[in-house]
């Protein structure tokens, strides 16, 4: 497969799960029966479920992709040799494994979506769990009580900073308006019309990245606010109460990877401030692209009167 179709493939399976999340996820709200320590764990096991499931459809993917991927270099062998009779033989091949292809990419998009809803079902619990410890160590009298909660408190925040390094790249876009997408003189009033709605389709799944951006943008905000005022709690019990409180170092969640934003080895990982900055500076750009995106379908529908 070439590199040029993979990364079209590429764009266009982020791009649907992005519009598929963006669609139908909503803020999660917990169940009022539930606590929220209890939601949390509910919200963990629904993430372990769609993890594994999108790791096997994953799995069947890739094989699939490897058998449809040699029959079309079949396709192109049995083209380039002038054999006939191989040549029909190898599009017979191609079409039969196209079918269990679209199929399984298909499944594969709706559990990365699944996934990906799953997390950040599960980062809004974290969040609101630890806006809930603050509160608590707010509450109690006991400098030992406040030290176990803060303990808690960092597991959290080290389990959140997890999640977000692994989500980093799920909805991102490189907004590169493909060259293939061009007038060609030979185009007439169906090619223009196609061509356009492409384009109109890109700007709408650039539309609902923006959208994910926003909430991307405002999740972090709410994180600098929650771990502000842990922060700032604590500074103050250390000042006023007798027993000081222990900033405990955060236990890594079994399995989890180490946290970072940076793509180099040894590199600081980023703050939050600085991810919101960047995440900022991408809406920006991810707007332009779209505009673009916009401008050039409405020159192609333009040119579909004038080739009629």
């Amino acid at each position: 497969m070439s590199s040029r179709r993979w990364r079209a493939r590429r764009w266009w399976r982020l791009a649907t799960v992005a519009v598929t999340v963006a669609a139908s996820f909503g803020a999660a709200q917990p169940v009022e029966a539930q606590t929220i320590e209890q939601f949390v764990v509910q919200r963990r096991l629904e993430m372990g479920q769609a993890r594994a499931s999108h790791q096997a459809a994953l799995a069947a993917f890739n094989v699939l992709d490897r058998q449809f991927s040699q029959a079309l270099d079949e396709v192109r062998a049995a083209r380039r040799s002038g054999d006939n009779a191989r040549l029909e033989r190898a599009y017979a091949l191609a079409q039969d494994r196209s079918v269990p292809h679209r199929a399984q990419e298909a499944r594969l998009t709706e559990a990365a979506a699944a996934l990906v809803r799953a997390r950040l079902a599960l980062i809004d619990a974290l969040a609101g769990r630890m806006e809930e410890l603050v509160r608590n160590m707010d509450a109690v009298g006991s400098g030992e009580q406040r030290a176990r909660l803060n303990v808690l408190f960092m597991d959290h925040q080290r389990e959140l900073q997890g999640l977000e390094s692994e989500a980093a790249d799920t909805f991102r876009i490189d907004p590169v308006v493909l060259p293939e997408i061009a007038f060609d003189p030979r185009d007439g009033p169906d090619e223009l019309s196609a061509k356009a709605e492409l384009l109109e389709r890109r700007a709408a799944d650039a539309d609902s990245v923006i959208v994910d951006t926003d909430r991307r943008i405002q999740d972090l905000n709410r994180r600098v606010r929650i771990e502000r005022q842990g922060r700032d709690f604590l500074a103050g019990a250390e000042r006023f109460d007798d027993t000081r409180v222990p900033v405990v170092a955060a236990r890594p969640t079994p399995g989890q990877r180490p946290a970072s934003d940076s793509t180099v080895a040894g590199a600081r990982p980023q703050t939050l401030e600085e991810r919101i900055e960047a995440l900022t500076q991408y809406r920006v750009q991810m707007e332009a692209y779209r505009d673009e995106l916009r401008v050039r379908a409405r020159q192609f529908r333009l040119r579909v009167g004038s080739v009629a």
